[in-house]
């Protein structure tokens, strides 16, 4: 796997948590133990990779700044400041990160519906140096996080 696949699979896997801080202030999901299972769709991306099951927290006080953690988890990955809008219970956003090893800017454009407190799905989109990946999640809310 290169080091664009690579990058884009980190990205897509960190994004989520902030997307869940950033969907809490539009339609108030539940802060706890999620599961996400993810599905990517990708050339580049091996078939076991394809299909990906994770749990992660969102915290009170994530919920409680939800864009500074979005926009957080972006700088962490290199991306610029990006673009947030919110209609109803959609989210869309988009940035645009350097890869490392490459000048050839990564674009990530994103969806998150949220279909209630304890549930949301998301579609994102990353493109860069002729590659491009898509993955889709549906998010569960499984109950208290472990202290």
């Amino acid at each position: 796997m290169n080091t664009a696949t690579r990058f884009g699979l980190c990205l897509l896997t960190a994004l989520p948590l902030g997307l869940a801080s950033l969907a809490t202030q539009a339609n108030e999901l539940t802060p706890g133990l999620w599961e996400i299972t993810a599905k990517l769709n990708s050339p580049a991306v091996p078939d076991a990779m394809r299909n990906q099951v994770r749990k992660e927290c969102l915290t009170q006080s994530q919920a409680a700044n939800p864009e500074i953690a979005m926009r957080d988890s972006w700088k962490q990955g290199g991306c610029g400041a990006g673009e947030v809008n919110r209609s109803g219970n959609t989210l869309h956003w988009s940035t645009s990160c350097k890869m490392p090893g490459s000048n050839t800017p990564t674009k990530i454009r994103g969806e998150m519906v949220l279909h209630n407190p304890k549930h949301y799905s998301t579609s994102i989109t990353v493109t860069g140096n002729k590659q491009s990946m898509t993955t889709h999640s549906e998010a569960k809310w499984l109950g208290a996080c472990d202290k």
